[in-house]
């Protein structure tokens, strides 16, 4: 269910420009927020994504497009998510990062 979630938000992001418009401004806890106030129930891992701007996540084909959609989400100096994303790939840590990362939790 997580994923569908995602993508229906996706969706909806495309399809509707005043939900886009206020994701335009909102940074990572707004945007779950505002998705949970919008009927979105997201589990913890998609909520790990957006807390932690897909921050060790080696490959998602979502990342890019929810970074267009949530500007707010990509950190300056960065093209995009997933370009900040692999950026913070490291395989010495990438197990650790994966289970905290399902946890929803901040690392």
């Amino acid at each position: 269910m997580s994923h569908s979630q995602l993508h229906a938000f996706i969706d909806r992001a495309h399809n509707d420009e005043q939900f886009r418009a206020h994701l335009s401004s909102m940074h990572p806890n707004q945007i779950i927020e505002f998705a949970a106030e919008s009927g979105f129930d997201f589990s913890d891992e998609i909520k790990g994504r957006f807390v932690n701007r897909w921050k060790g996540v080696y490959f998602c084909p979502q990342a890019i497009e929810v970074g267009i959609l949530c500007p707010g989400l990509v950190l300056a100096g960065y093209k995009n998510l997933l370009h900040y994303s692999q950026s913070t790939c490291s395989a010495s840590n990438l197990k650790e990062e994966e289970h905290d990362f399902r946890s929803g939790g901040i690392y």
